[in-house]
This record gives structure tokens, sequence and C-alpha cells, in this order.
């Protein structure tokens, strides 16, 4: 799951302004960084969202090297792209700051190019098509889809980050409406203090599921094909550092059972695709050597045969 990232601290009501917390952190991320063991927790945090920056990378570059795709599974590309989708809507609805809606159409314009990649190498590099017919149109949509997306003034709101599963990637807003009618209407919710609350809840949710259960076609895909050829293992080790470094800063921020539920999705989409990656890298391993062993076969059979 996309979804390392900054954990944001619950304010408590004596402190709402963060007074001692680190200026630019609470001013940048919303988050309410006063003792040390919460700066260690952002700074894992941190990194889970620099990892989540670049775990296409190495795709993408695969694909260009092999001029195809066919290792990934359509399923797989969809559900992601369904998930950072939702993590772009989560950040619109709820009014995030302008980073994480920048970060959203970042996320967004990676997967456009891998969709990119895919259309072409699939359908159109092994017929003679002029190469970057489909690449090109992507980065201009994506483009477009940034314009269309990014506020003209900045917005107000705090926020949670976490850039699933990452990707994790999933971002969810902690923005306290203090009007009382909220809060009568939300007594049968504990663990939320705003419709907000719940709203950035439902969508994280929604896109933890994308995650997770994208994974599912792929790993079905690499069964069928008995190889993992055309998926790039640098990307799942990254994806996995990603996840881990992000549940590591969800437990130094843990503060009690409320703030645990509040986490509940991400950090069951963290360890749920955490499982489903290394089951990915046990496949890769496993018909690696299995194509390996049925080569060296083929040659002993041949050298027997020539003699």
């Amino acid at each position: 799951m996309k979804n390392g990232g900054i954990v944001r601290n619950d304010l408590t009501e004596d402190d709402k302004n963060c007074t001692n917390g680190i200026k630019w952190i609470q001013d940048a991320f919303g988050d309410c960084v006063d003792t040390d063991l919460k700066l260690l927790g952002f700074i894992i945090g941190f990194i889970s969202l620099l990892l989540w920056l670049v775990p296409l990378f190495p795709q993408l570059l695969q694909n260009y090297k092999t001029k195809k795709c066919d290792g990934l599974s359509l399923y797989f590309l969809f559900f992601w792209l369904v998930g950072d989708t939702c993590n772009m809507l989560g950040a619109i609805l709820t009014n995030q700051q302008p980073i994480q809606k920048i970060i959203g159409v970042y996320y967004i314009f990676q997967d456009l190019v891998l969709w990119g990649q895919y259309g072409y190498y699939t359908y159109l590099y092994k017929r003679g098509e002029r190469r970057g017919t489909i690449v090109v149109p992507c980065i201009a949509i994506a483009s477009l889809t940034s314009f269309c997306f990014l506020p003209n003034d900045a917005s107000h709101g705090h926020f949670q980050a976490f850039p699933s599963s990452p990707h994790s990637r999933v971002i969810r807003s902690v923005d306290s409406l203090r009007d009382p009618s909220f809060e009568n209407a939300l007594q049968m919710w504990p663990i939320f203090e705003s419709y907000t609350d719940v709203l950035g809840y439902v969508i994280g949710s929604i896109a933890a599921l994308c995650y997770f259960g994208g994974r599912i076609p792929q790993l079905v895909k690499n069964y069928r094909r008995k190889s993992c050829e055309g998926l790039s293992l640098l990307m799942f080790y990254i994806i996995i550092a990603a996840n881990m470094t992000y549940g590591i800063s969800v437990l130094l921020a843990c503060t009690g059972w409320l703030y645990f539920l509040r986490h509940l999705p991400w950090v069951a989409g963290s360890l749920g695709c955490c499982f489903f990656d290394f089951i990915m890298i046990s496949q890769y391993y496993y018909y690696n050597r299995r194509q390996a062993a049925g080569t060296d076969h083929e040659r002993l059979l041949e050298s027997e045969h020539e003699e």
C-alpha cells in the first residue's frame, strides 16, 4: 500500500497551537513535533514519503529497456491508479495544503506515464508506430490535471499524509470542526472529531483496499505465466521499505488506542501490501531459479546429443 509518510501527532486541548513544537514542521505539514520521540517519528515518516516518490522509476526504466510491459497486470495498474485518484480527491475535498495536492498530482502523473508505456509497448510499438505517440499525450494530460487540481490560493487545513502504500500515500485530513452540531452528530463515531475526519477515513480505506487488492491480480498473473519477467524487483523492495518505515513512524507517534484506530486502515493496508510484496519477491526468485535450471538441463541434453 502506498501509505508511508508524515504521521500527524494529535494536539491536546491545552496546546492546540503547538507552542513547544518545531515551527517549520507545524507550518508545512501540520504536525506538532515537540518531543525527541515525535521528531524521530517525523524523520522516519519523511523518509517514507521520499521513498514513495521513486518506486515507479525502476519499473519505468525496465519497460523502456525491454520495450514491453508483458509482465504487468492491467488490473494491478488499474487499482494503483484508482488508489492514487482517491488520494487526490481526498486532498481536494478536505482542502489540504498545496504541498499535498502537488504530491497527489505527481503520483497520478507517474501512473499516467506507466499507463502510457503499457499502451504504447503493448499495442503500438510492435506495429512500428512512431515512438512517443502515447507517452507524450499522457504527459500533457497529467500536466493539464495538475493545473486543474492545484489551488489558486493557499489552503488552511492541517493534513495527514500516507503516500500509499506505498505508495503509503493515502492523504487524510485531520481538521477538526468545532461546531457543537457536528460534535453531537458524531457521538456515535467516538474516534472521529469531525465529518472531515470521517470523509478522510472512508477515502483512505477505499485507497487502502485498492493498493491491497491490486496485488492479487499481479500474483495470479505471475503464477499463470510461471514467470516474473518484466517486473522490476527494485520497485517492490522500495515499496516494502516505504511501508515498513511508515509502520514504524505510526508506532513512534502512537498515543493510545483511539490513535491506532484512526490509523487502522493504513496500518492494515501496509502490512497486507508487505505480505503480498514478499510473496511477489519469492515468486521472482523461485521462477528465476526454475528457468535457470531448465536452461542448464537443455544445455546438458544438447551437449550429450552432440557427443
